[in-house]
């Protein structure tokens, strides 16, 4: 009689602890912010490449942006952001494609500083 004890007391803690871990798990996904769907997003051009990092300015095109410095890229920039990319999404992106990126936060630097969420290369001619 013991020895069932001693079972049913393991076979009881075993099963608290599953459910905790899954209700922890559950809990997290549900407070975790690139799990909702209020997502920002920004339109614009890939000013610089660097690896995994691009920069995105709004309300430029590769005409306005190409041989300048970084410095004189932002001036008179609405918009700006360092994103930073997987491996995957900074393969298909080029200096200068325009992109739609999705993003969850932004630091409040000038540019802001953020990780993409999505990162979709707009062809210009569906755009005309």
């Amino acid at each position: 009689m013991k020895g069932k004890k001693a079972v049913l007391m393991i076979v009881a803690i075993a099963l608290v602890s599953i459910a905790a871990v899954v209700i922890s798990i559950s809990v997290f996904f549900q407070n975790n912010q690139t799990q909702n769907d209020n997502a920002s997003w920004i339109e614009g051009t890939v000013a610089k490449k660097e690896d995994t990092r691009i920069l995105v300015i709004s309300g430029k095109d590769e005409v306005e942006l190409k041989d300048l410095t970084e410095e004189e890229m932002l001036e008179g920039a609405s918009k700006a952001i360092w994103f930073s990319l997987s491996i995957d999404q900074a393969k298909r992106v080029s200096e200068f494609d325009k992109v739609r990126i999705s993003y969850s936060r932004v630091s409040d630097s000038f540019p802001g500083k953020a990780s993409a969420t999505s990162v979709r290369v707009i062809d210009e001619e569906s755009q005309n």
